[in-house]
């Protein structure tokens, strides 16, 4: 799918809107108004566009996996069989109806993708990829990096990679 977010100009305003719901994303738009130095209803306008634009995907909690305890991050390097446009989009339309997978990246260099898998444990996580393997989306190789620690995570995107268009 497009991305509407082209036709979009992203200045100085909206940045500092971006900004600042990443940081909160639960803030009220009076709030983001008065911390960003504009009216409330001129900042409810570029709030309305950025959404529409799909520069904002949606707003979320970010849990706390050490604290509800019991999720183990998996990353999938994955190696596809073939390499077509139709084994692509059937391997990035089925990955859909899992789950587990948090995130799944098309990378270039030695492997196709790289998956964020959350799982209850090392078994379960096995039981998943039997169930990934098994509904043949053309996976030749995979390659499972189990994370011990997170050390940084879920960051906001820095204001300096969103630049003014």
């Amino acid at each position: 799918m497009k991305s509407k977010l082209n036709t979009v100009r992203l200045d100085a305003w909206d940045l500092r809107i971006l900004s600042e719901l990443q940081a909160d994303g639960r803030i009220s738009k009076s709030e983001l108004a008065k911390r960003v130095h504009l009216s409330a209803s001129a900042c409810s306008d570029r709030l309305r566009i950025l959404e529409t634009a799909g520069a904002i995907e949606g707003y979320y909690a970010r849990l706390s996996a050490s604290l509800i305890g019991g999720v183990i991050f998996v990353m999938v390097e994955v190696v596809l069989d073939r390499h077509r446009i139709e084994d692509q989009r059937h391997f990035e339309a089925a990955i859909l109806d899992f789950p587990e997978i948090l995130d799944c990246w098309a990378i270039g260099g030695r492997v196709d993708y790289l998956m964020r898998v959350a799982v209850p444990s090392l078994a379960a996580y096995q039981e998943f990829m039997e169930r990934l393997l098994q509904v043949g989306l053309g996976i030749d190789q995979y390659y499972s990096l189990v994370v011990t620690k997170s050390i940084k995570s879920n960051s906001p995107i820095p204001l300096s990679a969103l630049r003014e268009r």
